[in-house]
């Protein structure tokens, strides 16, 4: 009865409670998300970079040739004078053994004892310059049909691309030359070999330059591309400063000097009468060959051609086209007619001949031989 007591009482009925004063959470819906998946880098689109315009210049740089450790030089160059600090644009002449240059005003004077000449350089990177330098010789000039004439002989430094060379160098009035400046085999001996047909190749050179925009980021400054390109000796044979030369059609050799300062060809030719045949000019000749022989010949003439001698009348004369070789070249050639028993060599091989076709090497002698005379 107790236990039971003691339940009643455990459940006696409880005042009810107040439950409008209990709050209870409620959940408030959520938007839902889609599900975070990550996403590959190359999937991943990234802001375009800043850019701005930037200027590109391409210039092409001409770079010198060299042959057997020789420095290839164009016909013609621009030469240095070093000691002098002047700039002359120079004419490489295989014919000539010394070098010359346009002197004006020459005159004579002594200094210490010594003869030294005075004169007047013209035609230099500074217009004409007064100049005084010691006398080295005096040489005499032979010329056929005129008076020899006299010549002083400085030394003089030059430089031409990497040759630097103290030669002698002969004063003479060059006004009616277009080089004031002729370089002879003395400073081409072992160092260089001569390429008729291109000019100024003995320094690196910008030939070309252009100028292009592009856009580039902006950490990226304008800049200048350089495009290397070597002179080109590609397919050109060498030959010596001597040659014996073949004229096939007369079974003929001839020793012929190369003369890059020459035009046109020349050749031995004596006694020589202009008749008319078939409504053209033809010409007979005796042709002295390299033994003294004298050979008759006939020939159409091709042109006529005047050449003006100092102080003396021009002097016009024929030109006949043979066919004509040195070594593997074989081809027609135009030779002047004259006679040049006063000259070492019955035949002088022009520039035109060596067009596109041969360098010239000093230092050589008979380098094409196929025929000795």
């Amino acid at each position: 009865m107790i236990l039971t007591g003691c339940q009643t009482a455990f459940y006696k009925e409880r005042p009810a409670r107040d439950d409008s004063r209990i709050t209870h959470p409620v959940p408030v819906p959520e938007k839902s998300e889609p599900p975070m998946v990550p996403s590959r880098p190359e999937a991943q689109t990234m802001p375009p970079a800043d850019t701005h315009a930037i200027t590109i210049r391409e210039q092409t740089i001409q770079t010198p040739a060299h042959q057997d450790g020789l420095l290839v030089l164009g016909i013609n160059e621009t030469a240095t004078l070093p000691n002098l600090n002047l700039k002359m644009e120079a004419k490489l002449d295989t014919g000539a053994e010394n070098s010359s240059v346009d002197a004006r005003e020459i005159r004579f004077f002594e200094r210490d004892g010594k003869k030294w000449v005075k004169f007047e350089l013209h035609r230099t990177s500074k217009g004409t310059e007064p100049m005084e330098l010691p006398l080295k010789s005096v040489t005499r000039i032979k010329r056929p049909g005129l008076p020899s004439v006299e010549r002083p002989i400085v030394m003089m430094t030059i430089t031409i691309g990497d040759i630097t060379q103290s030669v002698p160098v002969s004063l003479t009035d060059r006004s009616n030359f277009e080089s004031p400046l002729l370089i002879g085999r003395t400073f081409m001996q072992d160092l260089a070999i001569i390429d008729v047909n291109q000019k100024h190749i003995a320094t690196k050179t910008v030939i070309s330059s252009n100028k292009r925009k592009a856009q580039a980021p902006v950490t990226q400054k304008s800049y200048t591309r350089a495009i290397i390109k070597p002179v080109s000796i590609k397919g050109l044979v060498t030959v010596g400063a001597v040659e014996h030369m073949m004229l096939p059609d007369s079974d003929t050799v001839l020793k012929a000097r190369i003369d890059t300062g020459a035009l046109t060809s020349s050749i031995d030719a004596r006694d020589i009468e202009f008749f008319e045949k078939d409504g053209r000019d033809w010409v007979r000749f005796q042709l002295a060959n390299s033994t003294g022989d004298l050979i008759s010949m006939q020939e159409p003439v091709t042109r006529f051609v005047r050449i003006k001698r100092h102080g003396e009348e021009s002097e016009r004369r024929p030109v006949i086209t043979l066919n004509a070789s040195i070594g593997d070249i074989l081809v027609p050639t135009q030779f002047t007619l004259r006679s040049r028993e006063n000259y070492e060599f019955p035949a002088l091989i022009g520039a035109r001949f060596l067009e596109k076709r041969a360098l010239v090497d000093v230092s050589r002698e008979y380098t094409s031989d196929t025929k000795q005379p």
